[in-house]
């Protein structure tokens, strides 16, 4: 343990520390819930969903009793879906496993799904129940820096770092440390233009200078993505939406009919005996993924008294209150629809009779 170092960063967290979020609680369900929400999130995004969240399901048995489709829905547009999926997953096994009681051996808690090390230590540690050192990405940031260790990812780089933390992560204090490196490295520490003159470590031999992370830092290779989007609507101004196959991106959310060729879309169309023809205008929008640019072309189709289209009567959603979940993309499309288009599309048809 680096006693220099801990009582550093601990120093720091008695004036500058996130001492009043909503999670800073004793309870493992809600720190479990912040936890994952948190994990590729920023906390501003994160607590509005949060504190819904707890408010739908406050404890471990009303979140078992939840679908799957409910929690979606309350989870749209945070991203990161496969999240959402883990809890529904690992709510049914506490509940089967545990009597709805979130389990307090460490082994148990990582071996539920979408837990890992670090999000397991972080439940333990905060939840009182061990002493556990993190490695969640600001906390990489900082080890890298303070320590100059290579910014490529591979097995070697991630024992030494675990190695690192676990050195520098005191045996008392340990939730307040963990704590205040995720505040350090989200606030101070950041991924760009770091601010130095007020870190905590500054004046402990940091070994951190700009030059060094532009030469390690790997570059991640961004995917260009073409995707063809359908907006069908209604004359009771309803769209359709079909549930998004399990493996797929955005799995388990309910979207338009989406497609990566104009070819495919027309065929789906043609199958749907929908003709292209009567396709009202498009337009394009742009989404972001992990390492994924979508260029997504939403064309929308306006459906007026065309009895012989195949489309299952139980897939319209009232376009003013969508109740199922929602991938971000789909979100746009349905705003611009709204505010640049409707009123356009609803006259057209309208004058056609």
């Amino acid at each position: 343990m680096s006693t220099e170092f801990s009582e550093s960063i601990l120093r720091w967290y008695e004036t500058n520390g996130r001492k009043k979020l909503p999670w800073k609680v004793k309870d493992p369900y809600k720190i479990w819930i912040s936890e994952i929400m948190l994990q590729q999130t920023q906390v501003a995004t994160v607590i509005p969903y949060y504190n819904k969240f707890v408010d739908t399901y406050p404890d471990l048995q009303s979140l078992s009793q939840a679908s799957l489709d409910e929690l979606m829905l309350l989870w749209s547009g945070l991203g990161y879906y496969r999240r959402i999926k883990n809890v529904y997953l690992a709510a049914q096994i506490i509940s089967k496993k545990y009597d709805n009681k979130f389990p307090k051996d460490y082994e148990a808690i990582l071996s539920l799904p979408g837990i890992g090390r670090t999000t397991a230590s972080a439940i333990s540690t905060f939840s009182g129940y061990s002493h556990r050192a993190i490695l969640d990405g600001n906390v990489k940031r900082i080890l890298r820096r303070y320590f100059n260790i290579s910014y490529e990812n591979n097995s070697k780089t991630e024992k030494i770092l675990w190695e690192k933390s676990i050195f520098v992560t005191p045996l008392k204090k340990t939730s307040q440390f963990i704590q205040a490196m995720m505040d350090i490295g989200s606030l101070v520490c950041t991924r760009s233009k770091p601010n130095c003159r007020i870190c905590p470590l500054r004046e402990l031999n940091c070994l951190y200078t700009e030059d060094v992370q532009k030469i390690s830092k790997n570059k991640k290779n961004v995917k260009k993505i073409n995707m063809y989007l359908l907006t069908v609507i209604n004359s009771l101004d309803e769209v359709y939406l079909e549930k998004i196959e399990s493996g797929m991106l955005w799995e388990n959310l309910y979207s338009g009919p989406f497609f990566y060729s104009a070819m495919k879309m027309n065929l789906w169309l043609k199958k749907k005996r929908m003709s292209a023809a009567k396709v009202e205008n498009k337009f394009e929008i742009s989404h972001r993924v992990t390492n994924k640019d979508i260029k997504i072309t939403n064309y929308v189709y306006f459906l007026k008294n065309d009895k012989n289209v195949s489309l299952s009567t139980e897939n319209w959603y009232n376009l003013a209150k969508i109740n199922v979940g929602i991938p971000k993309y789909f979100d746009k499309a349905i705003k611009v629809y709204r505010s640049e288009y409707e009123k356009n599309y609803v006259q057209k048809v309208e004058k056609r009779g």
